[in-house]
């Protein structure tokens, strides 16, 4: 018999029998449906699960349900009284401090149980307090900052905010965009834990599915026999590769994957078979039941050996012949010749570890089987339409029967969309077997197995300058690890090629990238996209080229930069204004750079700890590119109680792009963001946009939502000057009212509406957007692969202890050109996230292998930044117009991380005099 627990949760009493394995996290979860209490990892290490038990922070993943018998137990549902917002849950909201949103819950309990304990803390006893919950969006500072405002606000006391991001204009002729007062559109939801995640929903009949992975990097499969599966009770279904078209085939742009191994495995974590059964428990014993033999084959790690004609192939069941998967090449003008001659040759080799995403939500996916036949899927993937076709192909079902809705996304950084394809079919194929609902989460350490990474690459670069120290010629070499599969590594290696020689002008360039697999897992997209290894690799570069000529780094590399009218490395004339120049120089001045230079190059030879700075700068490519076809849609329409609703197929998975879009609409049709609602992204309500990557949600995603407002401004015109007695273009408008300045008689925007729907008209409208046409000619290795480019420049200072050989990071500097800024807040904490997870990059977040397998497959043994870990980051963001941007902006989110390492490194090198090009950094 089940012992029986009682006690008060949120102020109510309760009781109900348990086992005694049962977690308290499971029991509010799954007993009380309380799921503002996350799951992250089930092991205690990422503390999304923090609850109070009797006014103290626990990880309730780790705290048994009988523990908390007679205690008192509140979770963030029970903070906040009648739907009200708690003082704390505002400033979290007004900083713009919730992002995806997952771990917030466990971030405002652990802040609030701070300040019930020490009313006015420091900042570093903020960080302190936190310390325990993990975040991979916000970078924590604008975390720290809400916790202290709500602190002296609570004390009557004046708090100082930070320096804002972008300088406040009384004159700013907008009224949405560009405010610092503007807040997240999802923050109420996101704050009190009423945000549904895929492992929150739940319906009546759903069953549970669970995924039998690879135990090996490489074998093929000789026998699979699922039949005992279903011998287990509860066990409902189970698939495999045979139980999809074409034995579940997909992928692009290479087609070389599966829904389920077929034929082989290629990696440790590559999905076998799929169980669906009535409990978690169930559908485990099912996979465990499932017999599979195994023929081990060689095991290939290094990208050098898999090019050998003699090492066996590794994805030869999907009809490659050659472990190598493309290539790249850049041929502008003749660089070996000027190489030859130049005064100057410095050349480096680099090696970058494959790097984890750590979103702190796991991949899911829910699937509904319909009466057509069809299925309706919620999933956690990046690019629904994507989605919805891979599974449509698969199944052998048309588009039509496949919807595909996006809930809240608990964080992505690239890293949702192959996997999240996968899943999703293999929800979906169980569901149309079953007639019933089904589920699929991921445990973290199936995530950290299954998942693919950041590629690891190696990168040989070489640059020539003259006699002065003019850059002259650059030649690189790249090595991108693909792992066991293509995935989009084609595509992000690519952009490392676009990108590999720097911000700088030179007179000829080459560069060679192979694109290679191995059994190292597997590697996709990642924020950044390729950048942050090229940008490591040509900034390390250029900083030991300018300690090799006695100047100044920020002076060197001034005096080297890329500009307006000129060529990029890549041959293409750069036809909009370059802006990295003003970004080096506001970290130089913000970072008291010239002090600091000449403070750390006085300190004694045999001192072993020591501080240095560093700098490093960047240019990224914006939207696809020579890639493909970049292009948007939107739609707006007006319902019956004249609420404004925006359908969009591009994604939020924390980034804040649904914010962007409603703030570009209100500012269009001059209305409220209040009045504008905005449902997740949904196939059957929105039009087909591309994918969410590349940082194109603004320009292009918010071009579209630009275009389609206007038009909708277009109809309201019609109706108020039908109304008011005027000509369309004698409108003039006073906010939500539409006046007749020779009467002046005004008309309410309501009042427009119901006129407009009186004249007949339909309040519905797509707008479409086109990055402007350009062409990259891959074979050729020449064109023009971006039509422009975002830039910043980063500044950090370190501090490294040379008997512990460890590296701290104390301030970071960063300016960054994203044109016009539409949400402040949110491009503060995008830029301060991406700078975090850059810092996790340069000094602890190597996901290694070892003869194909993970060196770290639990979340407790890759480390990511935690709160104390953070310096306080100093960001500025440029206030320029992109022209073909909607109100000049442009991208973002990624780029502000591709900066970080290499600022980082070049700061060790002045403290140490030791030149590091592997990463992550090891002084041994």
């Amino acid at each position: 018999m089940s012992p029986s627990v009682g006690f008060t949760l949120n102020g109510k009493p309760v009781k109900c029998e348990v086992k005694p394995e049962t977690t308290l996290l499971h029991l509010l979860r799954n007993t009380f449906g309380l799921t503002g209490t996350k799951e992250g990892c089930g092991s205690g290490t990422c503390g999304t699960c923090s609850v109070w038990v009797d006014n103290q922070l626990v990880k309730s993943c780790q705290t048994k349900a009988v523990e908390v018998d007679g205690a008192s137990v509140t979770t963030i549902e029970g903070l906040a009284e009648d739907g009200r917002l708690t003082d704390l849950q505002e400033a979290f909201v007004r900083h713009g401090a919730v992002q995806c949103g997952y771990c917030i819950p466990a971030m405002i309990m652990a802040g609030e149980a701070l300040l019930r304990e020490k009313p006015l803390p420091t900042r570093h006893e903020i960080r302190k307090a936190i310390n325990s919950v993990l975040c991979r969006c916000t970078g924590y500072q604008q975390i720290v900052d809400a916790i202290e405002e709500t602190a002296y606000r609570r004390q009557n006391l004046p708090w100082l905010p930070p320096s804002p991001v972008i300088e406040p204009s009384p004159q700013s002729p907008y009224r949405y965009i560009h405010q610092l007062d503007a807040k997240p559109v999802d923050g109420y939801e996101k704050v009190t834990g009423r945000a549904r995640y895929v492992g929150d929903l739940r319906v009546p009949g759903m069953l549970y599915a669970r995924l039998l992975l690879s135990p090996l990097p490489h074998a093929r499969i000789v026998r699979l026999n699922p039949a005992p599966a279903l011998e287990v009770e509860g066990v409902k279904a189970v698939i495999t590769s045979k139980d999809f078209v074409d034995n579940g085939q997909f992928g692009w742009p290479v087609r070389d994957a599966f829904i389920l191994a077929y034929q082989k495995v290629r990696y440790v974590g590559d999905p076998i078979a799929a169980v669906a059964a009535e409990t978690e428990e169930a559908a485990k014993k099912g996979v465990e039941a499932i017999e599979v033999e195994f023929e081990p084959l060689e095991v290939v790690t290094d990208v050098h050996q898999a090019l050998k004609p003699e090492t066996v192939i590794i994805p030869e069941n999907a009809g490659k012949g050659s472990n190598l998967c493309v290539t790249h090449i850049v041929r502008n003008g003749d660089a070996e010749a000027i190489l030859s001659e130049c005064a100057h040759v410095v050349e480096h080799r680099f090696e970058f570890a494959p790097q984890e995403h750590v979103y702190l939500e796991t991949e899911g996916a829910l699937a509904i089987p319909e009466p057509d036949g069809g299925v309706t899927i919620y999933a956690n993937d990046q690019s629904p339409f994507i989605n919805r076709e891979n599974t449509a192909a698969v199944l052998g079902l048309p588009s039509n029967l496949v919807r595909v809705i996006q809930p809240p996304v608990g964080g992505s950084f690239g890293g949702k969309d192959d996997i999240g394809y996968q899943l999703s079919a293999q929800a979906a194929k169980l569901a149309l077997i079953t007639g019933r609902p089904v589920r699929i989460v991921l445990s973290r350490k199936e995530s950290l197995l299954a998942s693919y990474k950041r590629e690891g690459m190696e990168i040989h670069l070489k640059v020539g300058t003259d006699a002065k120290g003019r850059l002259r010629a650059a030649q690189a070499q790249i090595w991108a690890d693909s792992g066991a599969y293509a995935s989009m590594t084609p595509l992000s290696s690519w952009r490392a090629t676009m990108h590999v020689a720097g911000c700088y002008l030179y007179e000829a360039a080459k560069v060679d990238t192979y694109v290679v697999y191995t059994n190292n897992g597997y590697a996709g997209a990642f924020r950044g996209f390729g950048n942050p290894q090229a940008c490591a690799a040509s900034e390390i570069l250029i900083d030991d080229l300018a300690h090799r000529f006695g100047e100044d780094p920020i002076e060197y590399r001034l005096r080297n930069l890329i500009v307006q009218g000129k060529p990029a490395f890549t041959g293409n004339i750069l036809r909009h204004p370059v802006h990295i120049a003003e970004c080096l120089r506001w970290v130089r001045e913000r970072s008291d750079w010239n002090a600091k230079r000449a403070e750390y190059a006085r300190q004694p030879s045999d001192q072993f700890i020591r501080r240095g700075i560093g700098v490093a700068c960047y240019f990224h490519g914006t939207g696809l590119g020579g890639e493909g076809k970049d292009y948007a849609s939107a739609r707006i329409h007006i319902e019956s109680d004249h609420t404004i609703v925006i359908n969009h197929g591009l994604t939020d998975y924390g980034q804040g792009s649904r914010t962007v879009f409603t703030l570009l609409a209100a500012e269009v049709l001059q209305v409220s963001p209040e009045r504008i609602r905005m449902p997740r992204p949904d196939t059957q309500t929105a039009a087909e946009p591309g994918p969410t990557v590349a940082s194109r949600a603004t320009i292009v995603g918010g071009n579209a939502v630009r275009v389609a407002a206007q038009k909708l401004v277009n109809l309201l015109n019609l109706a108020a000057a039908d109304l008011l007695g005027c000509l369309p273009e004698q409108v003039q408008r006073l906010d939500e009212r539409f006046l007749n300045p020779r009467t002046e008689e005004i008309a309410t925007f309501d009042e427009v509406v119901a006129h407009a729907l009186k004249m007949g008209f339909q309040l519905a409208v797509e707008g479409y957007w086109q990055i402007p046409q350009i062409h990259w000619d891959f074979e050729k290795g020449q064109g023009e692969p971006y039509f422009t480019y975002c830039y910043g420049a980063q500044v950090a200072e370190v501090e490294v202890n040379l008997k512990a050989k460890e590296i701290r990071v104390l301030h970071i500097w960063a300016a960054h050109d994203a044109g016009m800024i539409v949400y402040p807040e949110g491009a503060k904490g995008q830029m301060i996230g991406a700078i975090v997870q850059g810092l996790g990059y340069a000094l602890t977040e190597g996901f290694t292998y070892k003869n194909g397998y993970p060196e770290k497959p639990e979340l407790n043994k890759y480390t990511i930044p935690r709160a104390t870990q953070v310096p306080e980051i100093e960001v500025h963001l440029l206030s320029t117009i992109q022209p073909e941007g909607p109100f000049g902006a442009k991208g973002l989110a990624e780029p502000p991380i591709v900066a970080t390492a290499p600022a980082i490194a070049n700061a060790v090198f002045q403290a140490t005099g030791r030149r590091l090009t592997r990463f992550p950094l090891r002084l041994e």
